[in-house]
């Protein structure tokens, strides 16, 4: 087993032990002392919901809105004291920050039996706090009419129970309202155009399919070949082949490994995001969430967290070098297009399935906002989409507007676009220029130092990944350091290019068997860095109570030696995998399903977002309860929806849409007898990356 691999196993171990303490533990709300629960009791609830369906159902001339209450500092309140102590920390949810759906029509009825001094005290002037509490206007468009009519009812409804119930006073808007038309959502071009896509898809994948599998015999009973036109290739009995293809190079076989990786990947991933998704979710016990991260171990887990996506990027980076270098010495002649080349049948490979994504999610992905905050986990998205969709398809969201970008988990998809441009270049002066081997790869390992130290001093980040619960509750769109460090390239260039230098190591290898083995630098690494992960991982928590006004050089310092020696552990794991380490990995990790999920990694990471909304979409009253048994059940239906929905993807969309545009570029292949056969063994090798 790989050293990924460990840190892995060790961290899920650290999680679920921690989890079981946390939510189950003598600190949980709902498990705990009396004197716990009456802290929490004084405190007004951050969520609480009226039922939407029967308020738009009960009446035609009914609203339903949601609303935030800021709570008003005010010293002299017990209540407010605590309301402030629990919203200190990072890992503290905004306390003073309160959501709230309600009928319009209950509020109006109470302000009407209002007195005008009452109504007077209870209207309470707007004022501002200093971190992300609502989405901007743009973010929700058409809702100025119900703000103009309905912010002060709000802004009094709510401060009186606000006064009623906990002694204090704030200031409440709207953020979102509905009435009963908007129950029924317009068919529009865009719904059209996926249903026609979609249909036609269905229809070719049906016909194919029936046409590949139907005996075809003459009249002696002789088994006949059915004419193979270009849309056979959405059989999915080809496709179920090319999923489940075993490999036939030793190339291939020596990384085939990859893809288990990939699926204990997606695994860790999808655990984290629906941890994440609770908190960005009403939530009931918000506290256990909180009592969850205030623990040491778990701050060291989160600081490896954010990086598990990175382990992507090593791959990727490891078989580009690898099939790159293999297709060199197949023969062909150095020449630039092969650079173009690369890159058009990589933005092919990305684009009908990122295309078909795309226009689902600013079409019938209005269908999933049924609930009391589909306007947040849908109707964000779907206005984004529209208005900045287009930055997705150049490969730039992870730069332009991030906090106005398109299916937000796709800046992976940008970053990993970016490296492989950047990853084609480098192997192209490899080729061009092969005595700048040394150069290239110190000036690879220079960048990857020297440039997450500056942009971490520039922007005066800590040391190591703090989590922030009062972003989180926006999926962190308005966090600096997400726009300003976790999705962008450049400060992350350290997993790829590991990546790159394992491959080319590994292709040494083959040369010399002996080369790893006389590679001290290799030797030290391949146990010093997971333990460097761990190493620097585990003063986590005392990062979040060092946080320096100016600038500081030894945490950028630091900021660095972390995020390098995670990518040196991806590096060197997936190059011992593939070579000395080979015969010591499990059978499983190359067993043919497990091989077949693997390829499933695309089409799953486009449709997980989705499958974790639809498990959180159905709020009621005070929002989800967090157990150990609720996360398990949320994780494992999100699991199993994004596996199912990326199975159906794969094999409808993104395989035979692979197999088409192969056809389509073999029929421009050259003329040339003396180029053919090398040119024609180049281009698979490539393509292969």
């Amino acid at each position: 087993m790989n050293a990924s691999a460990r840190v892995g196993i060790i961290v899920a171990a650290a999680v679920a032990v921690m989890l079981i303490d946390a939510v189950l533990g003598r600190e949980g709300p709902s498990s705990g002392g009396d004197s716990e629960i009456s802290v929490y009791n004084r405190m007004p609830p951050v969520y609480y919901y009226e039922d939407r369906l029967q308020c738009l159902n009960g009446d035609p001339g009914n609203v339903y809105c949601i609303s935030k209450t800021l709570i008003k500092p005010d010293s002299s309140s017990e209540n407010w004291k605590l309301v402030e102590k629990h919203s200190v920390e990072d890992t503290d949810f905004q306390r003073y920050v309160l959501d709230r759906g309600f009928c319009m029509k209950n509020c109006e009825t109470l302000v009407n039996s209002l007195t005008q001094q009452e109504l007077k005290q209870y209207d309470q002037d707007q004022f501002t706090i200093n971190v992300p509490h609502t989405y901007d206007s743009s973010y929700i468009p058409g809702m100025d009419e119900y703000r103009q009519k309905y912010d002060r009812i709000t802004n009094v409804c709510h401060n009186y129970h606000l006064h009623r119930d906990y002694n204090l006073s704030g200031y409440s808007f709207i953020e979102h309202c509905m009435g009963p038309d908007d129950l029924n959502k317009p068919i529009t071009s865009y719904h059209v155009l996926f249903a026609v896509l979609t249909s036609a898809i269905v229809f070719l994948v049906i016909r194919a399919t029936h046409r590949d599998t139907k005996d075809h015999r003459n009249h002696n009973n002789n088994q006949i070949t059915v004419e193979d036109d270009i849309w056979m290739e959405f059989s999915l009995k080809r496709s179920i082949r090319r999923l489940f293809v075993t490999p036939e190079t030793k190339l291939h076989r020596d990384f085939a490994f990859v893809e288990s990786v990939r699926v204990i990947s997606v695994f860790f991933i999808t655990a984290v995001h629906v941890l994440m998704a609770y908190g960005a979710s009403p939530m009931e016990n918000p506290q256990a969430l909180e009592v969850f991260f205030r623990n040491s171990v778990m701050r060291m887990a989160s600081a490896i967290f954010p990086f598990l996506v990175h382990t992507f990027f090593t791959v990727g980076g490891v078989l580009l070098a690898v099939h790159f270098l293999d297709f060199m010495e197949s023969g062909p002649r150095f020449r630039w297009q092969y650079f173009f080349m690369g890159l058009i049948n990589r933005y092919l490979r990305l684009f009908p399935l990122y295309f078909i994504m795309w226009l689902y999610q600013v079409s019938w992905f209005d269908r999933m906002g049924t609930g009391v905050t589909g306007h947040s986990l849908v109707g964000v998205e779907m206005h984004l989409c529209k208005e900045n969709g287009w930055s997705n398809f150049l490969f730039i969201n992870n730069y332009y507007k991030f906090d106005k970008g398109c299916m937000q988990q796709t800046w992976y998809l940008a970053a990993d676009f970016q490296f492989f441009c950047i990853g084609m270049f480098i192997m192209m002066i490899l080729w061009r220029f092969p005595r700048s081997m040394k150069l290239m790869i110190w000036s690879m390992m220079t960048i990857s130092i020297i440039v997450p130290i500056v942009n971490n001093y520039v922007y005066n980040f800590v040391g190591v990944i703090l989590l922030n619960f009062k972003h989180l509750r926006f999926m962190l769109f308005f966090y600096e350091w997400v726009k300003r460090d976790y999705i962008l390239s450049h400060p992350h260039t350290c997993s790829y290019f590991s990546g790159i230098i394992a491959g080319i190591a590994y292709h040494r290898y083959q040369k010399d068997p002996q080369y790893l083995k006389n590679l001290r630098v290799y030797q030290i690494l391949k146990r010093l860095a997971p333990l460097m992960v761990l190493l620097l991982s585990a003063p986590a928590t005392f990062f979040y109570y060092i946080k320096p006004v100016e600038p500081s050089l030894w945490m950028a310092i630091y900021a660095s030696a972390h995020r390098n020696f995670f990518g040196i552990m991806c590096g060197v794991g997936l190059l011992y995998g593939a070579t000395e380490g080979s015969a010591k990995l499990p059978g499983f990790m190359r067993h043919p399903t497990l091989l077949a999920i693997g390829r499933l990694s695309f089409s799953v990471y486009l449709t997980q977002f989705n499958a974790i909304r639809y498990v959180f979409m159905d709020v009621k009253e005070y929002g989800f309860v967090l157990n150990v048994i609720n996360y398990l059940q949320a994780f494992i239906l999100s699991y199993v929806v994004s596996y199912a929905s990326g199975l159906v993807l794969c094999t409808t969309v993104e395989l035979p849409m692979a197999a088409v545009i192969k056809r389509l570029q073999g029929h421009k292949k050259t003329k040339n007898n003396n180029n053919c056969h090398s040119t024609t063994n180049g281009n698979a090798k490539l393509k292969d990356s």
